[in-house]
């Protein structure tokens, strides 16, 4: 595992929210973010009559925590959330799902990232951009 990695998957383990989602980084580089959100029971939502699905909530949570986490190679750390924008395209069923984050901008005050969620298919469930405060913040390439 990458030292970057291996750094992403450390700290996503620190809070207990992200700790309790399980979150499994599967690729990083520098601008780029790709993980696995394991399917658990209790994110189910729907009834027997209905079918179930996930939780739109569980999604809007893996769509915010990968898409302030490709932060962390520019940044070294995390960065709180000030806006998140979700179109959901398809119900998830019960499965593993996947998302991928693309760093946009990452400026003095704001960040931009996209987010795609999959299932196991490659089938897009759900789109995502977020914007996290950057400010006070420092790039690792400007701290040397």
């Amino acid at each position: 595992m990458s030292d970057l990695k291996a750094e992403i998957q450390q700290r996503l383990k620190h809070a207990p929210f992200n700790k309790f989602l399980n979150i499994e980084v599967l690729e990083v580089d520098d601008t780029y973010l790709k993980a696995k959100l394991p399917f658990q029971e209790i994110f189910q939502a729907g009834s027997e009559e209905r079918g179930w699905y996930i939780h739109g909530g569980v999604i809007a949570s893996f769509i915010d925590v990968i898409g302030d986490f490709v932060f962390v190679p520019a940044y070294g750390q995390p960065l709180p959330t000030v806006d998140l924008r979700i179109d959901y395209l398809r119900a998830a069923k019960a499965e593993d799902l996947y998302a991928e984050a693309t760093l946009v901008k990452g400026g003095r005050a704001l960040g931009v990232s996209d987010i795609k969620v999959t299932n196991e298919n490659q089938r897009e469930i759900a789109i995502g951009r977020g914007v996290y405060s950057t400010q006070g913040a420092t790039k690792r390439a400007e701290k040397k």
